[in-house]
């Protein structure tokens, strides 16, 4: 499965080194929200905001149990990237911190022991105003990780979704399509496996032949 080489590099350094920053690298293309791209580039930004969020609105230490549930969208994998910058384990169970949509924050805290955080769910990531959201000062963090010598390397984690889509045939530069009605939201597979792969990833509910073309998308998943 080829990319630079993954060996030794943590997430934030595979995000780095990644070529041509202004690429795709995350589409999702839905009838309801329409499309939406990320590019490498903007991708690493609100990564980055997302990890030092962690650290200076959640003061969160690295090893802390992080819970994030927000579907198959473009915030989930920025927000699942931005914890393993910030050296936090992402789990889903024994959670210490939640991350939901802006609108369930209520439903959660309801039954639930650790911090619950709100993430706007808007197509274009805009504050929608619910309490318990922390929208706006995610947004105001900086677009480049401060604490360095909180970084998670995750070497394992990055071994074995690189011998995961190899083994469904995801090859360098793929472009990925993920019908998102028939496939469970996994942890991972929506930035991990185009980082190490060094392509793009397109998530749809609305996958046909047409959509193939038009996305160019080169590997399908189900």
């Amino acid at each position: 499965m080829g990319v630079q080489a993954t060996e030794n590099k943590d997430i934030w350094q595979l995000l780095n080194s990644l070529p041509e920053p202004q690429r795709p690298f995350i589409t999702t293309n839905f009838r309801d929200a329409g499309r939406i791209e990320l590019s490498v580039t903007t991708f690493l930004n609100g990564a980055a905001k997302a990890a030092n969020a962690f650290r200076d609105v959640m003061d969160a230490e690295p090893g802390t149990r992080v819970h994030v549930d927000l579907g198959w969208s473009w915030q989930q994998a920025v927000w699942q990237a931005g914890a393993l910058v910030a050296g936090l384990d992402v789990v889903t169970e024994d959670v210490q911190i939640a991350i939901v949509a802006a609108d369930r924050v209520d439903a959660t805290s309801s039954d639930f022991t650790g911090e619950t955080h709100g993430i706007s769910t808007d197509g274009w990531g805009r504050p929608q105003g619910c309490a318990g959201e922390i929208t706006a000062d995610v947004m105001g963090q900086p677009d480049a990780w401060m604490y360095p010598e909180f970084f998670g390397s995750q070497l394992e984690l990055i071994a074995h979704v690189a011998r995961w889509g190899a083994e469904r045939g995801v090859g360098a530069r793929a472009r990925i399509g993920i019908d998102t009605g028939r496939m469970k939201p996994n942890v991972f597979i929506p930035f991990l496996l185009p980082l190490v792969c060094g392509g793009s990833i397109v998530l749809t509910d609305q996958l046909d032949v047409n959509l193939m073309t038009q996305e160019q998308i080169t590997c399908l998943l189900e």
